[in-house]
């Protein structure tokens, strides 16, 4: 019998496109190598080229035009949380399966916060620019100039509570930190997080992190009034999205120095724009959205989606399943 055909489009563990060897075909092209994501035709045409039962993919695109063009397609794995990547009201209409690997990089965005916090409370950047400057004359000054403070005893804020808050607040509450959180979706958190109305969140965080999704709700959320709430030299760190704060309030109090630092991860476009007014300040630390970019979280992916697709083949719902009622037309 003539094995099925998987064509994986994402970065993917060698080891679990060896367990996939085992039951199907594989054509792997990882967009990362590539540099280059499919318009819907060149999906179709390459869906249909190897009669693919299967797709996986993480940054590529499958929009209903796509779906109207293939026959043999059954499963579509998302290697990510979001779902937005899948027109999934026509995959469901074709009887296609759809599973996406939710929390793939909680750990990884988790502990991108913790290097963050870490290195705006102990100054770890500025230090070793002045060090690399040639700065370091005077044997005692870096005792004053870099003296930080230390994280046992904060108050670790954090606005929602899905996957990668609940990482967020197991690590800080390990390093002996008091967590409070706002989410009015979840009436429930672990033993050690304090769910708090937002007023009390903002005024008790030493350090507060955003994980909440950027969507028309939180858009501007923290506008200049709530983010002059927050504590005197406290720290910010936004990892879903820059545009759930004021951007303009936030360079304005960092420069003030109302906040000791913060730190982005998601800007609002990719790259960042080179006007953009985050570049306004120096308290500001400033990544190009690598928050989940991690070894781990690509084996992790690959496993789930590993596991997923063959329970699919034997005939079983996989367990992040995004349209079960597909199930019951195969």
């Amino acid at each position: 019998m003539t094995k099925p055909h998987v064509l994986i489009l994402a970065p993917f563990s060698e080891i679990h496109i060896n367990r996939l060897r085992q039951h199907m075909k594989v054509t792997h092209i990882n967009w990362l190598e590539s540099m280059k994501l499919q318009d819907p035709e060149e999906m179709a045409n390459l869906i249909n080229s190897h009669k693919s039962l299967a797709v996986l993919i993480e940054s590529d695109f499958i929009f209903a035009e796509t779906l109207s063009r293939v026959k043999s397609l059954k499963f579509i794995g998302i290697c990510r949380s979001a779902i937005n990547h899948v027109d999934i009201a026509a995959a469901t209409q074709h009887n296609i399966v759809v599973a996406n690997t939710p929390a793939r990089n909680a750990r990884a965005v988790a502990e991108y916060v913790l290097s963050v916090i870490l290195s705006i409370a102990r100054k770890t950047i500025p230090a070793n620019q002045y060090v690399q400057a040639g700065m370091w004359q005077n044997p005692t000054e870096p005792y004053t100039e870099f003296r930080g403070t230390e994280l046992q005893g904060k108050t670790m804020g954090l606005l929602g509570m899905g996957a990668i808050g609940k990482e967020i607040a197991g690590i800080m509450y390990k390093l002996d930190m008091k967590v409070i959180a706002h989410d009015p979706y979840i009436e429930k958190a672990p033993e050690y997080v304090k769910l708090v109305a937002i007023d009390e969140l903002l005024e008790k965080s030493d350090v507060l992190a955003t994980v909440a999704p950027l969507n028309e709700e939180t858009f501007g959320f923290l506008n200049s009034s709530r983010l002059s709430q927050m504590k005197e030299k406290s720290i910010l760190v936004t990892v879903s999205g820059v545009s759930i704060t004021d951007q303009t309030a936030l360079i304005e109090l960092l420069n003030s120095g109302h906040f000791t630092g913060a730190a982005v991860d998601v800007c609002d476009t990719h790259p960042i724009a080179p006007d953009s007014i985050l570049f306004q300040t120096d308290r500001l630390i400033l990544t190009p959205h690598i928050g989940g970019a991690t070894y781990e979280t690509i084996e992790r992916h690959s496993d789930m989606i590993t596991n997923d697709l063959i329970r699919f083949l034997d005939k079983l719902a996989p367990v992040n399943i995004i349209n079960p009622e597909v199930m019951n037309h195969l």
